[in-house]
């Protein structure tokens, strides 16, 4: 990890940035068209349940504002960490409402991302989406029937994207769990020709030369959020300036600081910065599966009462959150 950072970051030193500013909405213009303006850090939230599985709506206001003090101008809900899959279309809708109330006093750019069901409730999703006023859409692809070509999943997205054409939106590019592999490059070129209100894609994927072949093919007003966590340093030096990482919930400070430091050029800092992230992100990933492991360690490190995820995934046990909480004593994330 350490090799390919100092890599990327020497081979670009010269490449200069521009402050990533996070703007909250979306905009349409007097020409009609969508915009997007995010650009930044945003937090994929978790979904908080309570012990009975139940949404726990109530902590909402409390998880808005502990992300709000810590820099973060976005969130995405209904993503993988908000198991928007493994809930119904009501919680789903209801969880929309709930971020966008508090979306006004946080300052919060609202993402949703409504696939992962039929195709008759992503679009049900979408539409209410549109009404309830959220900002963006993300759009996983079909997952039974999958696409297996970029045409097929441009007309996929094409139908999402028509559900809410006021709004923007983008594909959430996750192969290893959605077993679609298609090429991102060619993908998006063929979207921005088809789909008016297509703006970009979430990239979860470790392939940054993928990555930047994509960002070479957007337009201006489009833009790529990096899904993985362990490459926030060398693919903010490569342009990508906007991430959408599970470790934001639980290390908010610490991912905006690593663009920080590739921003003004400081190697050792961004170098020092990604390793101590990555190390952080171990000390869970070594406990069990991403969901249950990283809503464990956020109760731990925010005290925001995330609770278990929902199921099919099961909790950690107590003898893992006690070994979380040792290491990141350890670590110095914990006095």
């Amino acid at each position: 990890m350490r090799v390919i950072i100092f890599t990327v970051l020497v081979l670009n030193a010269h490449f200069a940035f521009s402050k990533a500013v996070a703007k909250r909405h979306c905009t349409t213009p007097s020409n009609g068209q969508v915009s997007f303006t995010f650009r930044g850090v945003m937090a994929p939230v978790f979904t908080p349940l309570n012990a009975d599985l139940s949404v726990n709506y109530k902590e909402i206001p409390a998880y808005a504002n502990y992300l709000a003090n810590a820099g973060i101008k976005g969130v995405l809900v209904g993503g993988t960490s908000g198991e928007g899959m493994s809930l119904s279309v009501a919680d789903r809708k209801q969880l929309v409402d709930e971020w966008m109330k508090v979306s006004k006093t946080a300052g919060l750019h609202v993402m949703v991302q409504v696939g992962g069901g039929p195709l008759p409730d992503v679009l049900n999703l979408a539409r209410y989406c549109a009404k309830a006023g959220v900002h963006s859409l993300l759009t996983l692809p079909e997952l039974y029937f999958r696409p297996n070509s970029i045409d097929e999943l441009v007309e996929y997205v094409a139908l999402v994207a028509a559900a809410a054409p006021s709004l923007p939106v983008l594909y959430y590019h996750y192969p290893s769990m959605s077993k679609v592999d298609i090429k991102m490059p060619a993908f998006v070129t063929a979207a921005t020709k088809s789909i008016p209100n297509f703006k970009g894609i979430k990239f979860t994927s470790n392939d940054l030369s993928e990555a930047a072949q994509v960002l070479r093919n957007l337009n201006k007003d489009q833009d790529i959020l990096l899904g993985a966590d362990s490459l926030i340093a060398p693919a903010a030096l490569l342009g990508i300036r906007s991430s959408v990482g599970t470790g934001t919930n639980v290390f908010p400070r610490l991912v905006q600081n690593i663009i920080e430091a590739v921003e003004k050029q400081d190697v050792v800092l961004a170098n020092s910065l990604q390793e101590r992230l990555s190390l952080a992100m171990e000390v869970h990933s070594r406990e069990g599966s991403k969901v249950p492991v990283m809503k464990a360690g956020m109760e731990i490190l925010s005290g925001v009462k995330v609770g278990p995820p929902a199921l099919p995934q099961k909790s950690i046990s107590e003898e893992a959150k006690s070994r979380i909480t040792g290491r990141l004593r350890m670590m110095k994330f914990l006095s």
